[in-house]
């Protein structure tokens, strides 16, 4: 088979041809794609320079985390140093067997009965606490009821407030964080009361205490027309469980 022969021309131009198409394959498979991923390099840097975070260096970021995890921690601190000042009534399990709601409500009905004698109180006729119960969360619920009446009227005792005229518990109040989960247990009383001025004085006093159990949620104060050293109150009064 002879071989082929090709002029000087046509090789001159299949050169320029083979020359021309390897030019077009590096810029379509190498130089556009790098080209593009400069000018999206270049629109980041732009965007990032216009950032005010862009300039701060790594000693100042982790100067800010750490005031930042210092300002965590004590307010994380303040919330357990208020827990702890707050939950001085200790909720009750949840398996609590009936029968220990039964002879607490009657410990607590003769606590208070014989202290009520000792100082000349009359006590309300109902602790408005049923007495019996049918179910286990039930039980639960009754024991921190009973326990808040118990510690409510044991502060109204000391402080000689002895015109009990009204006493209810209110429903309890579940209190949620931002996130939905579960923080505390409220357990309201609405409790009222004849009263003097020192007295009411010394009850807010008692509730201010360091191991002070109750918040107040609402109260109002009227005078007696007729006995200027006479208040009468209403107030809600609910302890916490958390």
């Amino acid at each position: 088979m002879k071989p082929i022969k090709i002029s000087e021309r046509t090789q001159a131009v299949l050169i320029l041809v083979t020359a021309v198409a390897a030019l077009w394959a590096t810029a379509q498979f190498l130089l556009w794609p790098l080209l593009s991923q400069y000018a999206e390099n270049k629109k980041a840097r732009e965007a990032l320079g216009k950032n005010p975070y862009a300039k701060i260096s790594i000693e100042t970021l982790r100067a800010a985390a750490a005031v930042a995890k210092k300002d965590s921690d004590a307010l994380n601190q303040n919330w357990f140093d208020t827990v702890r000042r707050l939950n001085t009534l200790h909720g009750a399990r949840a398996d609590t067997p009936r029968i220990e709601f039964q002879v607490a409500y009657i410990a607590a009905r003769t606590h208070l009965g014989q202290k009520a004698a000792r100082l000349n109180i009359k006590l309300p006729p109902t602790f408005d606490v049923p007495e019996l119960v049918t179910s286990s969360e039930a039980v639960r619920e009754r024991l921190n009821q009973l326990k808040t009446v118990e510690k409510l009227l044991d502060l109204v005792f000391a402080q000689h407030i002895s015109g009990i005229t009204g006493f209810k518990n209110l429903p309890t109040i579940l209190h949620h964080d931002t996130e939905q989960k579960p923080i505390c247990e409220e357990y309201p009383v609405e409790v009222e009361f004849t009263t003097s001025f020192d007295s009411l004085f010394y009850l807010f006093s008692g509730v201010f205490e360091e191991d002070g159990v109750f918040v107040f949620s609402k109260i109002r104060v009227t005078s007696d027309p007729r006995l200027e050293q006479i208040l009468h109150v209403k107030a809600v009064m609910s302890s916490l469980i958390f």
